[in-house]
């Protein structure tokens, strides 16, 4: 990386962690990879984040679950948008945030561990946020509780799911498929 690109405060050095734990997982990203990828030595990068990785991993995760509040929680507690339009702006923002499929999921990403472990950052969360407000989204619109969170659970489900199989395989359509059908899903009376 050239010193141009070199990042000049921490959160754009956070965004670039971002990209490197969503595709190296907590285990594949070494300190010595993030000062490579960002230009900073060792020193700089303790500087931003004295716990080395495992502060590096809680601002990646704290960044993400900014990211879907922003573009996924929030939208869909906006009561004054009608629930079909709020289902499509999530579902636009997950296209986004996976690239159509072809980017992978940071929560999958970090919990790959030789010993099962969960890694620091507690990236699970993020789809918790997003399951709730899901739910909460269904209910307000008269889905019982029980059945909005089922639909909530099994939307992530799908997204997720398809993310996978679409980028092991190389046929991003399945993705898309599975967005299509999540919309239908959650929209059914």
């Amino acid at each position: 990386m050239s010193p141009a690109s070199t990042p000049s405060n921490r959160d754009e050095i956070v965004a670039q962690l971002f990209r490197l734990f969503r595709c190296g997982g907590y285990e594949g990203v070494s300190v010595g990879d993030v000062s490579k990828a960002t230009g900073l030595g060792k020193s700089s990068l303790y500087h931003y984040f004295p716990g080395g990785k495992a502060d590096m991993a809680t601002a990646v995760v704290s960044f993400a679950r900014d990211w879907i509040k922003a573009h996924i929680v929030d939208p869909l507690g906006d009561a004054g948008v009608p629930l079909d339009a709020r289902i499509d702006a999530m579902l636009t923002a997950a296209r986004d945030l996976y690239d159509g499929g072809t980017s992978p999921c940071l929560v999958a990403s970090m919990l790959v561990t030789p010993d099962g472990t969960t890694p620091e950052g507690n990236a699970g969360v993020i789809l918790s946020d997003w399951i709730e407000a899901l739910s909460k989204a269904l209910q307000a619109n008269g889905v019982d509780a029980a059945e909005a969170d089922a639909r909530a659970i099994a939307a992530l489900v799908r997204i997720e799911g398809s993310l996978l199989v679409a980028r092991a395989t190389g046929n991003l359509a399945v993705f898309e498929t599975a967005l299509e059908e999540t919309r239908n899903a959650l929209i059914e009376k």
